[in-house]
């Protein structure tokens, strides 16, 4: 049994490990600017949060308090964010091509080219909104559900 101050930080970088992979999967794939791609990274982001409260509360054998599975939760939403969102802008800055060297070409049926001028200069509503702010919102909302879902009698410490 690992200890359960050490669980968060695990998940949190076993889940930004993995949006890491998916994240640069789609990149490769050119899948990036397709809506889907953010919305599936969030989910992992979600169910790995609310299954790392879940074995935070098995690890602490039920008698931990709401708010201290929370708090677990959103650290492990928090450490698997910024690892996510260092890994875009890492990903962006490497496959960003050098501003006045290439032609705008034009984007290719419902995807954005990755040397149109629109995608250079809708990167960053997107790094902001997208990646950082949707992640977040989606960790809090699975650490908060998991936690509530762990311990359904609020008046006790058990999880019963």
């Amino acid at each position: 049994m690992q200890s359960p101050r050490k669980l968060p930080w695990i998940y949190g970088v076993l889940i930004g490990l993995v949006s890491i992979l998916f994240t640069l999967f789609f990149y490769i794939t050119r899948w990036m600017t397709d809506l889907w791609t953010g919305y599936f990274v969030s989910a992992v982001i979600f169910i790995g949060t609310m299954i790392a409260v879940m074995h935070a509360n098995k690890a602490y054998g039920g008698r931990v308090s709401l708010g201290r599975l929370f708090l677990s939760g959103l650290l492990a939403a928090f450490v698997a964010v910024v690892m996510v969102s260092t890994a875009n802008l890492l990903f962006q800055l490497a496959t960003e091509p050098v501003a006045g060297t290439g032609v705008d070409l034009p984007s290719e049926g419902n995807r954005i080219s990755e040397y149109s001028d629109t995608k250079r200069q809708g990167f960053w509503i997107f790094t902001v909104t997208n990646i950082f702010f949707t992640n977040a919102v989606m960790g809090g909302l699975g650490a908060f559900i998991g936690a509530i879902t762990v311990k359904r009698n609020q008046k006790t410490t058990d999880a019963k």
